[in-house]
């Protein structure tokens, strides 16, 4: 659709224009009606039309001097004069200002308008699909030198260094100058990569748009190049003097970095994070300086944090085992989401993950963490009939594994909390079922001692007997099953999870009975406490292989 501009201050020419030419059959629309040059020139500014059709004689701006602004800021302009004045000099200022077609009002008749505008739409599609052709023809070289950029870099960093005066020369074809600086390799990372991507359709729109930017900034930052590492990834090249490669080239790194990120946020809204390598001033010390930052930036971001320009520096982790603390977190957790507690998931997140920042634990062994607790969670609350979890367990695996840093980690497992308090509050809010998920609670927070029948009636206020008549209709199943179930899971979850003895399982569960427990497990599993932790190690030993 076509935009025309209509200008002239003879009102009537005006509106006979709006309702005699067939505007929509022409694919076309009035953008505008104007009886001063000047509203119609500040209308443009605002949004360029595609063809203006314009009187000559108005006051305070003529039609020519409208002309002029108008073609001065969009070029491709198609303008039609309609004027009373059959003068010479009119005409040649008009061929002057490249203007389309010259209409005398006396002799105008609209045929030859809608003539003259087809013509016009035709010669805009001809421009407009050259112009498409054009760019992506710019787009396919820059696509291009891209790729051959990207396998310099393959070359570089995967294959042996054998002639590295050729592969200097190289580099210089890429504006890599090693013989007048060293570089600084910069790793660019995406923020929050997957939801991103999804509003540019596809990766390579989002890596494209990214380097568009980028590249419009680099005659600024002096030598400056682009590589794509991978389809996530762009690596930087930021030259740097020798004699400056201290504090004074890190900050003009760092400041060129920032314009970055203010650029993209700006005109793409994404946000980027930025790691900066040691300097390499030779191929090989560049080699060794890229090499080092891919292999180790990953992780090390998981604890950079987003949105930041950092210095890269390899992480000592600790050798501790994070697993250590895992049945107290869990125990924790699932007390948060058993009383609805919202008010207190931000603390418990917040102390688990700061115990997690100080620690310094790998990346691998902390989602692998949360990961287990959250589908621990589930499977907990799995004893509550009909739970259904607010979300899949494919979902959650692959949520939590693509967490970039801790803080989004926390963000995730916070947002599932919440989801499974939603999913929690629909379970009491059931009529027929409160007095039923109201015991199971008061089970599950009290597996850890000995449990009446008769006590939970008379905490429901109900009657024994009413209530295992109603426990086991609504359940299927009857109060002592429930709870002898639930302690059976409590202690295989504990048999996972630690070292600990029969006669401290029995405890700690609420037996007085050592044997009582063991025939009980044995009912429940098929085995005793010893098979069952043997056949546990054996499956682990089995997935470690």
């Amino acid at each position: 659709m076509l935009n025309v501009m209509l200008v002239d201050d003879d009102y009537p020419v005006l509106e006979f224009l709006s309702q005699s030419v067939p505007w929509e059959s022409l694919h076309m629309r009035v953008q505008g009606v104007f009886e001063s040059g000047v509203k119609a020139l500040d209308a443009a500014k605002v949004s360029a039309p595609d063809i203006l059709i314009t009187d000559i004689g108005m006051p305070h701006m003529n039609g020519l001097e409208l002309i002029a602004k108008m073609k001065e800021a969009c070029p491709p302009l198609k303008v039609v004069i309609l004027s009373c004045h059959d003068d010479f000099n009119y005409a040649q200022q008009a061929v002057k200002l490249h203007v389309n077609d010259y209409i005398l009002k006396e002799k105008m008749e609209i045929e030859d308008i809608v003539q003259l505008l087809r013509k016009f739409a035709d010669q805009l599609e001809e421009t407009q699909t050259a112009s498409r052709k054009v760019q992506r023809l710019q787009q396919i070289t820059k696509e291009s030198r891209l790729a051959i950029r990207s396998q310099f870099l393959q070359t570089l960093l995967y294959h042996p260094l054998l002639f590295p005066e050729q592969l200097t020369e190289q580099a210089r074809e890429y504006g890599i100058e090693l013989a007048h600086s060293g570089y600084l390799p910069v790793l660019c990372f995406i923020d929050r990569f997957v939801e991103t991507h999804r509003r540019f359709v596809s990766k390579d729109n989002l890596i494209f748009a990214v380097e568009n930017v980028m590249e419009e900034l680099i005659c600024e930052s002096d030598g400056m190049v682009i590589f794509r590492p991978s389809p996530e990834h762009l690596l930087l090249l930021f030259p740097v003097k020798t004699v400056k490669l201290s504090t004074v080239g890190l900050s003009e790194a760092e400041e060129t970095l920032r314009k970055i990120q203010l650029s993209l946020h700006q005109y793409l809204r994404v946000r980027v994070t930025f790691l900066i390598g040691r300097h390499g001033q030779d191929i090989q010390s560049l080699k060794e300086r890229i090499s080092e930052l891919l292999e180790g930036a990953e992780e090390a971001r998981f604890y950079a944090g987003s949105g930041v320009i950092a210095r890269y520096s390899r992480v000592a982790y600790t050798a501790e085992d994070l697993f250590t603390y895992y049945s107290t977190a869990l125990e924790e957790l699932k007390q948060v989401v058993l009383e609805q507690a919202a008010d207190r998931v931000d603390a418990v997140t917040g102390k688990w993950t700061g115990v997690i920042i100080q620690q310094r634990y790998h990346p691998r062994m902390v989602k692998e963490w949360f990961l287990k607790m959250m589908l621990d969670l589930q499977l907990k609350f799995k004893s509550l009939q009909h739970f259904q979890s607010g979300y899949s367990l494919e979902v959650l695996h692959q949520s939590i594994l693509e967490a970039e840093t801790i803080e989004q980690l926390r963000e995730m497992i916070i947002s599932l909390l919440h989801r499974t308090f939603s999913v929690m509050e629909h379970i009491y809010k059931q009529p027929q079922r409160k007095e039923i998920a109201e015991a199971q609670l008061y089970v599950l927070r009290s597996v850890n001692r000995r449990i009446t029948q008769e006590e939970v009636a008379e905490y429901l206020h109900l009657n024994p007997s009413y209530f295992s008549r109603l426990f086991k209709r609504e359940t299927g199943e009857n109060f002592v099953e429930f709870v002898t179930r639930t302690k059976m899971e409590k202690a295989k979850e504990l048999i996972d999870q630690t070292d600990i003895t029969v006669a401290e399982l029995a405890e700690l569960l609420g037996y007085d009975n050592k044997s009582y427990f063991l025939k009980c497990f044995k009912n429940y599993s098929g085995l005793t406490p010893g098979e069952y932790a043997g056949k546990i190690q054996r499956n682990t030993s089995s997935k470690a292989k």
